[in-house]
């Protein structure tokens, strides 16, 4: 934004000179990119923010002058232009003139349009001081009507536009969309083929100009014109964006659209260049018309404690010198009660919605500069991570003890990626509108695509052994969770103390019992589970209770084949669901003492069917001794003809001890033999 000197001076009894006044300017936040003499004028190049529509007008940065100097406003400016200039003529119409029309047919991109005609215009050449004045601010001066609205436009921030009346067809304007195979000569001489998409100014036949943007060639105001019609509007800026991207065009009228305008400026303006063009041009007003209708945005009104503003700011800032400032920047302010303000926030201030942003504006006007320096109050407290963080990292470091590499990859990924896992796409998964990749537009809810992407990757290079992990968040529409997976492929490495041998379901499953023991979750059931990555039979879930904490399984060949890895080794996998652990891990491992006293051990040799899984025979005996068996462990499987299909052969060892004394052979054979019949009864064991 380019604004003058003088002009500045017109509204205000400014001493600063023109040097000071653009350090102080830089310092509140008006960053002057450069001050320029020019026809004895000095030229301030203001770098506008976009959170700032307000400093794309004259008045705008006066507004910021006074508060950062505090001058007074003068009541009226240069060659009688006031501050808000008021139309003084009233409408007259003339015979031999027409009437206009005036609709609206997209509410949405306009919502309101006001339009005077002007008969009797004479157009020629500006007076020396506006093309002076525009000149200076790097516009070329075209005539004096399009000079008029364009020193409103800088003025007042408001883009006006002028047709010649006499050149609109039937003499009619219509605010509507484009129709395909609609095309409109610019007055920038291109050639533009429209879309639905830009918005448009038509008379009763065609496009006259781009709505907000810039007219057209064939109603421009020229030499011989003598009537006029003067445009003032308000312009969707979402509207005017998408149709001056469209088009390839920009303008200080787009501009300032699309930042948004003023919907009370929209008459002012209007006004004001009404008065502008009949003193400059002569004539006389016709006609004035208005369509639509674009309530104001409720005014935002915030209460500001001055106690609070001082000891946030370190500043001693009096009632009186706060509401002063506020004034200065054209907000409304009233005394609420003694030390708070009531602060009414001007329409184009949208970067003011809360008392500290009115805070703020007290240190940028008062100057940063004049905040004294202060040490940092440094106060002890306690603070304690999330308990999920802390078990997040405790799996993280137990993962790398086992020998597995962390890997971390996208939380995004793509339908594709269900697919080729035999995975369903859940309904409430969170999906991105705009996302950029097909790839790319789903926020997992498992970990295992990932996984499985990265398997593919390192498989294709050469590295079929593969030790892998992830621990990320998984997401829904509702809620997120924090999730562990692993992956196994090939052989496990060899080192100097073992051998190299291909990975199992029980490396697996072993590193989850590990993790299990490891957060003290005793109570831990394996059963059978059921998912399409994994293959049918083979795949198991670790409940607790209702609690499902973790699946694995052996990955099925058909997703081998989907995302094209071509090994004969398989892959495991496995997911825990960090969440749940938390809630069924005591989080630190109940330790007992040595065995002091001798063990018996008591073998149990046995067919077992599906329905007698070890987890549940190993529940059973446990809970049948009633704490004199310290341990159950599997000691051989064996499968045979002798084994009916469908079954195992399975061989238990049970460890029966007291702590406290000696167990006698009669008291192992009774609680032992009462183990067995428990087995036979409960879960269809048969002895051996």
């Amino acid at each position: 934004m380019k604004v003058t000197y003088n002009w500045i001076k017109e509204y205000l009894d400014l001493k600063a000179s023109p040097q000071a006044l653009a350090r102080k300017l830089t310092m509140a936040g008006l960053n002057v990119e450069a001050l320029d003499e020019v026809g004895g004028d000095w030229v301030y190049d203001i770098e506008v923010t976009s959170n700032r529509p307000d400093w794309l007008s004259v008045v705008g940065i006066v507004h910021e002058v006074a508060a950062v100097t505090g001058a007074r406003f003068k009541k009226h400016g240069k060659q009688g232009v006031r501050r808000r200039q008021a139309l003084k003529t009233a409408v007259k119409p003339a015979g031999g003139i027409p009437a206009f029309s005036l609709s609206i047919d997209d509410a949405k991109g306009c919502g309101l349009y006001c339009g005077n005609l002007i008969a009797g215009v004479r157009v020629g050449p500006s007076p020396g001081w506006l093309r002076e004045r525009l000149t200076a601010l790097g516009l070329r001066s075209v005539n004096n009507v399009v000079d008029i609205t364009n020193f409103v436009l800088l003025q007042l921030g408001q883009p006006l536009h002028a047709f010649d009346f006499d050149k609109l067809a039937a003499g009619a304007i219509v605010v509507r969309r484009a129709r395909p195979g609609e095309e409109i000569a610019l007055i920038d001489g291109t050639q533009k083929r429209l879309v639905p998409a830009v918005l448009l100014i038509c008379d009763a036949k065609r496009p006259v100009a781009a709505a907000g943007i810039m007219g057209g060639t064939d109603t421009e105001v020229g030499e011989g014109a003598q009537n006029i019609l003067l445009e003032s509007a308000y312009f969707d800026p979402v509207v005017v964006r998408r149709g001056a991207r469209f088009l390839g065009v920009a303008s200080d009228s787009s501009y300032r659209f699309e930042r948004g305008v003023d919907v009370k400026t929209v008459l002012t303006a209007r006004d004001a260049a009404t008065q502008m063009i009949l003193d400059v041009c002569g004539g006389r007003l016709v006609s004035s018309k208005t369509a639509g209708y674009k309530k104001p945005a409720k005014a935002k009104e915030i209460t500001v404690s001055l106690a609070e503003a001082c000891d946030i700011l370190s500043l001693s800032i009096s009632e009186a010198e706060a509401s002063g400032i506020f004034k200065r920047l054209g907000f409304g302010v009233r005394r609420k009660k003694k030390g708070a303000l009531e602060v009414t926030v001007p329409a184009l201030r949208r970067d003011v919605t809360i008392k500290e942003d009115l805070i703020e504006e007290l240190a940028r006007v008062r100057g940063y500069d004049a905040i004294p320096l202060t040490s940092a109050a440094i106060k002890p407290f306690d603070f304690e991570p999330p308990a999920i963080d802390g078990l997040e990292a405790a799996v993280q470091d137990y993962f790398v003890r086992c020998g597995l590499k962390e890997t971390i990859t996208y939380s995004l990924v793509g339908p594709d990626d269900y697919a080729k896992s035999a995975l369903d796409i859940p309904d409430d998964a969170a999906r991105l509108d705009n996302f950029l990749s097909r790839d790319y537009q789903i926020l997992r809810t498992t970990l295992l695509p990932s996984l499985l992407g990265v398997a593919t990757l390192n498989i294709h290079r050469g590295n079929t052994g593969l030790e892998v992990f992830e621990t990320a968040r998984v997401c829904t529409r509702q809620a997120e969770a924090r999730r562990a997976a692993f992956l196994l492929a090939g052989n496990r490495r060899a080192s100097w103390s073992r051998r190299s041998r291909v990975y199992t379901f029980f490396d697996a499953k072993g590193i989850v019992e590990g993790l299990a023991s490891l957060l003290g979750i005793e109570e831990g059931v394996w059963e059978p589970y059921a998912s399409g990555v994994f293959a049918g039979g083979e795949a198991c879930a670790l409940v607790s209770g209702a609690r499902r904490l973790a699946v694995l399984g052996r990955v099925d060949d058909r997703v081998k084949r989907l995302w094209g890895i071509k090994t004969r080794e398989s892959l495991f996998a496995a997911e825990v669901y960090l969440d749940e652990v938390l809630k069924a891990c005591r989080g630190r491992k109940a330790l007992r003492a040595f065995e002091t006293l001798p063990s018996v051990r008591r073998d149990i040799s046995c067919v077992a069917g599906p329905q007698a899984s070890f987890a549940r025979i190993r529940k059973l005996v446990l809970e049948q001794a009633q704490g004199a068996a310290r341990d159950v462990t599997l000691a051989d499987i064996y499968e045979g003809q002798e084994i009916p299909h469908g079954r195992l052969g399975l061989t238990l060892s049970v460890t029966y001890a007291d702590p406290r004394r000696t167990l006698t052979d009669e008291e192992v054979n009774r609680v032992h033999q009462a183990v067995l019949d428990r087995l036979v009864n409960d879960l269809g064991v048969q002895l051996r």
